[in-house]
């Protein structure tokens, strides 16, 4: 009851907080994945790389993105943060339940949360440096070998962990499928999309470190 009482305020407010949540969740998954598939294009060389860097440029592709990213993360954090306990009596309230029922559902929405707050540090990083440093198959090879790549790691693995319990919560929340068939495909998933940006991020710094 202290729970529900520490997070519910309006049925009707958070319905809608809910929705804006969702959509703007899935938006950004969706865009992670389909990032990861345009970086991984340096994995068919540079010349792969650059062209679809250059096609993003010359179409006005990458400031159309920098403004759908800051919307839509913009929604997502404000949909968060209106559901999340913002009173220290609250946050007691949610630590409490949460190693009082040690369940694993719960403590995954814990580290969502902390994994969300650094993943916009990280991202507002990423997306300043790539709009002011533009994208090359060079400069980014050099900032991957130069010290970023363990901000990167950092910034896939989180980003990977975040999307996939996202999606997990959504799918079992929403009915639209069993619990324990979307936890193995999206395990799948993020295994996969994390071998892949693993892949590429060592090919960026084995370029890099043969320029430097």
């Amino acid at each position: 009851m202290q729970l529900q009482e520490a997070l519910t305020r309006s049925p009707r407010a958070d319905f809608i907080v809910e929705a804006v949540q969702m959509v703007s969740g899935l938006l950004l998954v969706l865009f992670l994945w389909t990032h990861m598939l345009f970086v991984a294009a340096i994995l068919l060389g540079i010349n792969a790389f650059n062209a679809l860097a250059h096609f993003m440029e010359v179409s006005g592709l990458v400031p159309v993105t920098v403004v759908f990213l800051i919307l839509v993360i913009g929604s997502h954090v404000g949909a968060v943060v209106r559901r999340m306990p913002r009173q220290w009596r609250e946050q007691k309230i949610v630590w409490r339940h949460a190693r009082m029922i040690r369940h694993n559902d719960t403590w995954s929405w814990v580290f969502q949360a902390i994994t969300g707050a650094a993943l916009l540090i990280l991202a507002v990083i990423h997306i300043a440096v790539v709009t002011f440093a533009g994208i090359d198959a060079k400069l980014s090879s050099l900032r991957v070998a130069g010290g970023f790549l363990v901000f990167y790691i950092v910034l896939l693995l989180l980003s990977e962990y975040h999307a996939s319990v996202g999606l997990y919560r959504i799918f079992v929340k929403w009915g639209w499928v069993r619990r324990h068939s979307v936890k193995r495909v999206l395990s799948v998933i993020t295994v996969c999309t994390i071998a892949i940006g693993a892949a590429t991020l060592w090919v960026f710094y084995a370029l890099g470190a043969s320029q430097l």
